[in-house]
């Protein structure tokens, strides 16, 4: 297991039912999550490649953000 993960501990996210299932789906044999979505981020851990894989409906694209700016707000503290 990456020790970067290891050491950054664990974090709940929400994620629709269609994207859990394709990642279920590109999930390996005896890969976690975690370590599937660090594959798919690429070597450089840059979230911004990933852009555009998952379509969202605007509904799913207002909630995430909603999420996201929550998380800001909660850290800026």
């Amino acid at each position: 297991m990456n020790t970067q993960m290891m050491k950054m501990g664990y974090k709940n996210i929400s994620i629709s039912e269609e994207v859990y299932l394709r990642l279920r789906k590109a999930k390996r044999e005896g890969e976690s999550f975690s370590i599937l979505i660090s594959r798919l981020l690429g070597p450089d851990d840059n979230i911004l490649d990933l852009f555009g894989v998952v379509s969202m409906n605007n509904e799913e694209r207002r909630e995430l953000f909603d999420e996201l700016d929550e998380m800001w707000e909660a850290w800026k503290h």
